[in-house]
């Protein structure tokens, strides 16, 4: 009851954000945060993403007002997780990497002006010398990383972690050896699911 209750208050706040985008006299670019957070077998990017003002956004809403109310709230959940990640790239030594695991929740900003969508992304860490996690839309980017005591990421020689690095293309990570590589599953990554299947 409480979801449905909070579903239905998105959804009204997402309507009266879309009639009264228009009027309002300020615009707001969109903003991606990027964590970047290594462990010994893993890579888990936490993402969050809200939105520029202006039409864009009003035609993203728009795509997702056309689902059935009741795929309103996931449609919009799964065209803003589809933005959120659209310019970002994950690889080691050059090798792309794909999503093992992905969990996404909707919410509004502080204040309501501007729905944003919050993802947990997990990529397998296969062996190699340099991480590199890439955005085609650095304007709009801001990243950061944490070693989480893995021991896979030479500190010395990367760049400072725990401080935000706005308008980089890409943060590169040289890595070491995990000491228990071994016991990591297979790096092989499946096929990540479809944005509807999300969480």
């Amino acid at each position: 009851m409480i979801s449905c209750v909070r579903g239905v208050a998105l959804a009204t706040a997402v309507a009266i954000w879309l009639a009264g985008g228009a009027a309002w006299a300020h615009t707001f670019p969109a903003a991606r945060h990027v964590v970047v957070q290594v462990e010994s077998c893993e890579v888990v990017l936490l993402v969050g993403y809200r939105p520029g003002t202006g039409e864009p956004t009003e035609a993203m809403l728009g795509r997702a007002a056309t689902a059935p109310k009741s795929r309103a709230l996931e449609a919009l959940k799964d065209l803003m997780a589809a933005f959120a990640m659209a310019p970002l790239t994950v690889s080691v030594d050059g090798q792309a990497v794909v999503p093992t695991k992905v969990r996404a929740k909707i919410g509004l900003e502080p204040g309501g002006a501007r729905p944003m969508v919050v993802l947990l992304v997990t990529y397998a860490l296969s062996p190699g010398k340099t991480l590199a996690v890439g955005t085609s839309d650095p304007r709009s980017t801001r990243i950061s990383w944490q070693d989480r005591g893995s021991r896979r990421v030479a500190i010395s020689e990367a760049p400072q972690q725990g401080k935000w690095y706005p308008g980089v293309a890409s943060m590169l990570l040289p890595l070491v050896a995990s000491p228990g590589a071994a016991s990591c599953a297979s790096t092989t990554s499946p096929s990540p699911p479809p944005f509807s299947s999300y969480r």
